[in-house]
C-alpha cells in the first residue's frame, strides 16, 4: 500500500458521486453522508480552496495507484485562534482497516500543523463510530467530551464524541 492524497478537484465530482452512492451506510461517518453527496455540494468544497486568500476548509481525497478510496479534510479552520476540525473517511467497507483512515488522518494532522501552522486539531466522532473512535485515540488524540443528542440523523438525535490533539503534545 502506498496511497496518497490529493486536492479535492472537479475532476474527481464523478467518482465520488459514485462512491458515496450508498450514503444510508455511509452516514454514521458524518454530516456529508446524512444524505445523498451532491454535484453542488462537492463543487462547494473545490471552490472554497480556490484562493488567493487562506480557506476555511481543506479537502482531499486518498488515493491508491489512480483508484478514489476517501477523503480527509480539515474544516472549520479558525486561523485566528489557529484550531481547525479534522475528518477522514474511506468510503468503501472492503477498503476500511486497510490503514487509508490512519494515511488521511496523519496527512491532516502534518498538513495542519506544518503548512497551516495551527496549534490544535479536534475530531467531533458520531457515538456508534466506534473504528473511528480507536483511529483517533492511537494517534494521540485525547478524550475531551461529549456533546449529548448533538446531531439529527434521519430525525434520530445522536451524541458527538470530541477528541482533540494539541500541536504541543506531539
Amino acid at each position: 500500500m502506498s496511497p496518497t492524497i490529493r486536492s479535492l478537484s472537479r475532476a474527481h465530482i464523478p467518482t465520488i458521486l459514485e462512491a458515496c452512492g450508498d450514503w444510508q451506510e455511509l452516514s454514521h461517518f458524518g454530516a456529508p453522508y446524512w444524505r445523498p453527496r451532491s454535484e453542488a455540494e462537492l463543487e462547494r468544497k473545490v471552490a472554497s480552496m480556490a484562493g488567493p486568500s487562506p480557506a476555511g476548509e481543506y479537502n482531499f481525497v486518498i488515493v491508491e495507484g489512480e483508484r478514489l478510496v476517501g477523503e480527509c479534510s480539515l474544516h472549520s479552520v479558525d486561523l485566528r485562534n489557529r484550531v481547525a476540525q479534522i475528518g477522514v473517511c474511506v468510503w468503501n467497507p472492503n477498503d476500511r482497516h486497510n490503514g487509508y483512515g490512519r494515511f488521511g488522518v496523519e496527512q491532516m494532522v502534518a498538513f495542519g500543523f506544518g503548512s497551516l501552522g495551527l496549534l490544535r486539531l479536534e475530531a467531533w466522532i458520531l457515538d456508534d463510530n466506534a473504528p473511528s473512535l480507536g483511529l483517533f485515540r492511537k494517534l494521540g488524540f485525547g478524550y475531551e467530551g461529549l456533546l449529548r443528542q448533538r446531531f439529527l440523523v434521519g430525525g434520530q438525535a445522536h451524541d458527538m464524541h470530541v477528541l482533540g490533539l494539541v500541536k504541543s503534545s506531539l
